[in-house]
C-alpha cells in the first residue's frame, strides 16, 4: 500500500433485514432496491438460471487457520477502542498484521515514530497487542527495512515475544521495496541485491532473538518485474534466459548465500485509480492461481529445491492500489473481497490480509456515476473515521466489514475446500467440508441486475433437509443508507429436499449456505461400519 491515510459507527439493527437469497424461484422477499447512484431507484430484477455443482468428496486443499484478516495501521485513534474490539470480534477476526503500508519502512517501533518526527502515532505496537491478544488473532509484524537496521529489528522481536511473551511468529522485512514509491535509505535504493544481503543479516538476528519466529520477504510475479539495477543480471536455470527483475535477482542472491525464507510476500492492488470499473473488478480475482503459480515457478527455479518450503502469503490486497474512490466503499467491493478469498482458496496462499481495518475517507478521488454506490467517498477502511462529509463518528461497518463477517462463518482453520463449479460468469460458488461434517457454499452473485434461479447438484453429501442462510446484499446496503431494517446479515433457512435443489440469488449479494449431514446418513454410517468388525 503506498500511500497512508487513516471506522464505524455501531449499527443501528431494528427489524429483520430481507435475505438476498431464496428457495426455489420466489424473489419477492429476496429482491430489494438496486442503487447505482446516490439516489437509488426501485427496479425489477431480471431473473437468469445457473447450474452449480459441489463434490464435497473431491478436495482442493486444507484451509489455513491463518486464511482471512486485516491490516491495522498505526494512524488508527481507535483501533484500541472498545467498540473496535467489539466489531473485529464479531466479524471473526483471526489475523492481524502491524505497522501498516508504507510507513513500515520508516516506522522507529520503540518511539512510536516515523523518520525524525518527534510526534507519536496514534497506535502504539503495545497497543495493537492488547488488541490483537485480546481477540487471540495470528499477527503479522513488518519491521523497518527502508530507515531500519536488523539491530532494531531483533530488539522487536525480544521485546514482543521474551519481554511482553506476545507470542507473535510471523515478521516481514519491510514492505514493497522493490517500489519507488517506498522510503529506502540504502546506497543503492530499491536494488533486490541489497535488500537480500540485508536480508541474511536480518533474518539471523531475528531468529537469534526468537528461534520459532518465522521471516518472510517481499516479492513480486513476473521475472522482468521492477528492474531497479542492471548490476546483477541472473539467468534462469530452467529456461537459460537472463533477467534483471526484483524476484529473480533476490531469490539467485539468497541461494548464493545459502539463505531460505520462510515465507514469500506478496502484494496486489487491482485497480489503477481512475480506470476503476465494477465489471471488470468483480472477474479480476479468477486471475490469482496465476499469481500462485508464477511465485511458486520462480522459487523453483531461482531456489532450487529449498523453495519447496517457502510459503506464498498475501499480506496486502484490496481494489485500487491508490486514491479510493467510491467503489471502495460500495456493495461491489464487498462482493470482491467475497470472491477473492474464494478464488484464493483454489491456490497455495495460505493467507490473505485486507487493507485494511480503517483508513479516511476521502471525497475528491473517482466517484463516477457509473459506479455503483451511493457513498460520496472512498475509504480502504472496513470502518469508517469520523470524517468531515462522512460519517458522523468511528463506528460505521462499511460493506467489505459485513462481507467480511459472512466469510468469517464460510472457511475456517481445518476445514477442507472442496471442487465447487458454476456455469455462469456472474454467479461464483466456492465450498468447504467442515472439520464437523458440514458442508458450506459462498455463492456471490455479481450481476447488479439478474437474480439467478440456480440448480445446485451436490455429490458424495446427503444433507439435512433444511440449510442456514447468511446473506448480505442490495437490502443491507440500502438499510444503512435509509436507516430503515437493518444493515447487519441476514439469516434465513433452505429447504434441501435432495442431493439437487434450487435457490434463487439476488442481484448484487453473497451468501454462505451451511448444510449439515443427514441424521439418517450419519447412523447408516455407523452401522455399516459395526457391521464391518470382525
Amino acid at each position: 500500500m503506498s500511500d497512508a491515510a487513516e471506522s464505524a459507527r455501531v449499527p443501528r439493527v431494528r427489524s429483520a433485514a430481507a435475505s438476498p437469497i431464496t428457495a426455489g424461484l420466489a424473489l419477492a422477499a429476496a429482491i430489494a432496491l438496486l442503487s447505482v447512484s446516490a439516489a437509488p431507484a426501485v427496479q425489477a430484477a431480471e431473473l437468469a438460471t445457473a447450474h452449480l455443482t459441489v463434490d464435497a468428496t473431491a478436495t482442493v486443499r486444507p484451509v489455513d487457520g491463518r486464511f482471512f484478516g486485516l491490516n491495522a495501521p498505526i494512524w488508527d485513534e481507535a483501533f484500541a477502542t472498545a467498540e473496535t474490539k467489539a466489531l473485529l470480534a464479531s466479524a471473526g477476526t483471526r489475523v492481524l498484521r502491524f505497522t501498516g503500508g508504507s510507513l513500515s519502512n520508516e516506522y522507529h517501533w520503540k518511539t512510536n515514530t516515523t523518520l525524525g518526527n518527534t510526534w507519536t502515532w496514534a497506535t502504539s505496537f503495545d497497543e495493537f497487542a492488547q488488541v490483537a491478544t485480546a481477540l487471540s488473532a495470528c499477527v503479522f509484524v513488518t519491521v523497518n527495512y527502508g530507515t531500519g537496521t536488523p539491530e532494531e529489528a531483533a530488539e522487536w522481536v525480544a521485546y514482543s515475544n521474551v519481554t511482553n511473551r506476545y507470542g507473535f511468529k510471523f515478521w516481514e522485512i519491510g514492505n514493497e521495496n522493490y517500489g519507488p514509491w517506498e522510503t529506502d535509505t540504502q546506497a543503492v535504493p530499491h536494488d533486490p541485491y541489497t535488500y537480500a544481503l540485508r536480508a541474511k543479516d536480518y533474518i539471523a538476528q531475528m531468529k537469534a532473538a526468537d528461534p520459532t519466529v518465522r521471516v518472510g520477504v517481499v516479492v513480486i510475479t513476473g521475472e522482468d518485474s521492477y528492474v531497479n539495477n542492471l548490476r546483477h543480471p541472473t539467468t534462469n536455470p530452467r529456461t537459460g534466459r537472463v533477467h534483471y527483475g526484483w524476484t529473480p535477482v533476490l531469490l539467485t542472491t539468497f541461494r548464493s548465500l545459502g539463505i531460505t525464507p520462510d515465507f514469500a510476500i506478496y502484494h496486489r492492488y487491482e485497480q489503477a485509480p481512475g480506470r476503476e470499473s465494477d465489471a471488470v473488478l468483480l472477474q479480476s480475482a479468477r486471475t490469482w492461481p496465476d499469481d500462485a503459480r508464477d511465485l511458486r515457478q520462480q522459487l523453483t527455479d531461482y531456489l532450487g529445491p529449498a523453495g519447496a518450503s517457502v510459503e506464498l502469503v498475501v499480506t496486502e490486497n484490496n481494489s485500487v492500489h491508490t486514491n479510493p474512490g467510491k467503489q471502495t466503499t460500495s456493495l461491489v467491493n464487498g462482493l470482491f473481497l467475497a470472491d477473492s478469498v474464494g478464488n484464493l482458496l483454489q491456490t497455495e496462499f495460505n493467507v490473505l490480509l485486507w487493507w485494511d481495518v480503517r483508513n479516511s475517507q476521502e471525497t475528491g478521488n473517482n466517484n463516477s456515476s457509473g459506479l455503483y454506490g451511493w457513498r460520496p467517498y472512498g475509504d480502504y477502511g472496513v470502518i469508517s473515521t469520523e470524517s468531515a462529509g462522512g460519517s458522523a463518528t468511528s463506528y460505521e461497518p462499511y460493506p467489505t466489514y459485513y462481507v467480511a463477517k459472512l466469510v468469517s462463518r464460510f472457511a475456517h482453520g481445518g476445514d477442507r475446500v472442496v471442487q465447487a463449479r458454476s456455469d455462469q460468469p456472474l454467479l461464483s460458488v466456492f465450498a468447504v467440508r467442515g472439520s464437523d461434517g458440514s458442508l458450506r457454499l459462498l455463492v456471490i452473485n455479481k450481476s447488479p441486475t439478474a437474480a439467478f434461479a440456480a440448480t445446485i447438484e451436490l455429490t458424495g453429501f446427503v444433507s439435512h433437509p433444511a440449510a442456514a442462510v447468511d446473506s448480505y446484499g442490495i437490502p443491507q446496503d440500502e438499510a444503512a443508507r435509509t436507516g430503515e431494517g437493518s444493515p447487519d446479515l441476514a439469516s434465513s433457512t433452505l429447504e434441501i429436499p435432495g442431493p439437487a435443489f434450487t435457490a434463487t440469488f439476488a442481484p448484487y449479494s453473497v451468501s454462505v449456505l451451511s448444510l449439515q449431514p443427514s441424521p439418517a446418513h450419519r447412523v447408516v454410517r455407523r452401522v455399516l461400519r459395526r457391521a464391518g468388525e470382525p
